[in-house]
């Protein structure tokens, strides 16, 4: 056998399995609620700088990366609990899950790994604090936040509390504390 036809018969493998990374890459990004979860990030970002230290960048990417993927964690869970009823909204009907573009243990999977994997980068490039809030808001929007949504408006403020974790995930990632008080002269 020449070299050459042996690339050339790897190559529609490869091509199809590269194929299958970007599809997979795809529902991941859609399964984490890519935009929202960027907007999180940034929110991450600004507790970070608001706490007026020096900036280590290496903190700031186990932040920002560790938050990403807390948030993507979250968002695929939240998809998780509400596939059956986004099959019967039409706004929601073409999610991944519902449309049957994923399976449940496909996404189920890439829940667990991105939040073992958030958990991880928190707890190496940041402190306990940071690292549990980041667990917490996972299980905060996964749990009491998405089963609340269809029975009562508390979810707005479960919400709100979800929304709030991040900042102070960087303020304490810079080093400052849950308990501040900041005093202005």
């Amino acid at each position: 056998e020449r070299e050459g036809d042996s690339e050339a018969a790897a190559s529609p493998s490869s091509a199809g399995a590269l194929a299958t990374v970007r599809t997979n890459l795809g529902l991941y990004a859609e399964l984490s609620k890519a935009r929202l979860s960027s907007l999180v990030v940034i929110t991450a970002g600004a507790g970070y700088a608001a706490a007026g230290g020096e900036m280590d960048y290496t903190t700031m990417a186990a932040l920002c990366g560790g938050t990403s993927l807390a948030a993507g964690s979250a968002g695929t869970f939240n998809q998780i609990i509400e596939r059956n009823r986004d099959k019967l909204m039409k706004r929601t009907c073409n999610r991944a899950l519902p449309a049957g573009r994923i399976s449940f243990n496909h996404a189920l999977g890439w829940g667990i790994f991105s939040g073992v994997t958030s958990t991880a980068i928190l707890a190496a490039g940041t402190d306990p604090v940071t690292t549990a809030l980041g667990v917490a808001n996972i299980g905060i929007y996964a749990v009491p936040y998405t089963l609340s949504k269809p029975h009562s408006e508390i979810n707005t403020w479960i919400g709100a509390v979800v929304g709030a974790i991040p900042p102070v995930m960087g303020w304490c990632a810079a080093g400052g504390s849950m308990f501040d008080v900041e005093v202005s002269r």
